[in-house]
């Protein structure tokens, strides 16, 4: 188990964290939220190495698109997402605690997106009816695990995409099997998705879910 009195550089301390988990304690996690002091290890720099948001999502946003981050915790990829859409367009963060979207929203203030992200709690001012056939592109990233009602969610969002619009699917692997990747794939087109052959990720469990 990684101690944290250990003197280590950051990207030690963020790799250590998460090889403290093994398999049996993630599968007794699996729908659990993960605590909202994870953001802050979710917005390390050298991640984006491997999770590079204008690589990932440039090919696929446009200026003036209406966009939903299910799962957006602190906004790794919701700020790029508002510098992508601009003005034009309007970012709707979703997020289960409210810690993270507090912090989120001092984020996009200080880089002068706060009239593009739009910041939503669930349970209180997420209202997916409000937002009917208006989304253009979802991102939901590392996160479906963590609901256990995959086909509400999945259904909700089928609901929200306008046609032709798309929801990057990813789920991290090692963390998530691929039979259970699977499995939400499943969901999400029984939920009346069409899934692309195009991967976001190449090396990851991904998927992209067409409308």
């Amino acid at each position: 188990m990684f101690s944290p009195n250990k003197t280590v550089t950051p990207l030690a301390f963020y790799i250590n964290l998460f090889k403290s988990f093994n398999t049996k304690q993630m599968e007794q996690n699996k729908h659990r939220v993960c605590p909202w002091w994870i953001g802050y290890l979710l917005l390390f720099p050298l991640r984006k190495i491997s999770n590079n948001p204008y690589k990932i999502l440039g090919p696929h946003i446009k200026e003036g698109m209406n966009i939903l981050d299910y799962g957006c915790a602190m906004g790794y990829f919701s700020l790029p997402l508002a510098h992508m859409t601009g003005v034009k367009g309007i970012v709707y963060c979703i997020d289960i605690q409210q810690k993270m979207l507090e912090k989120l929203q001092k984020r996009a203030d200080k880089a002068g997106l706060a009239q593009i992200i739009k910041t939503r709690l669930v349970g209180k001012t997420y209202d997916t009816d409000e937002l009917l056939s208006q989304i253009d592109f979802v991102m939901l990233f590392f996160v479906a695990h963590e609901v256990s009602d995959q086909e509400n969610l999945f259904k909700d969002l089928f609901k929200m995409v306008k046609p032709g619009g798309k929801v990057l699917f990813a789920e991290p692997k090692g963390h998530v099997t691929p039979d259970d990747f699977e499995n939400s794939l499943q969901v999400a087109k029984s939920a009346g998705f069409m899934v692309s052959e195009e991967k976001p990720i190449p090396m990851g469990l991904s998927a992209f879910l067409l409308k």
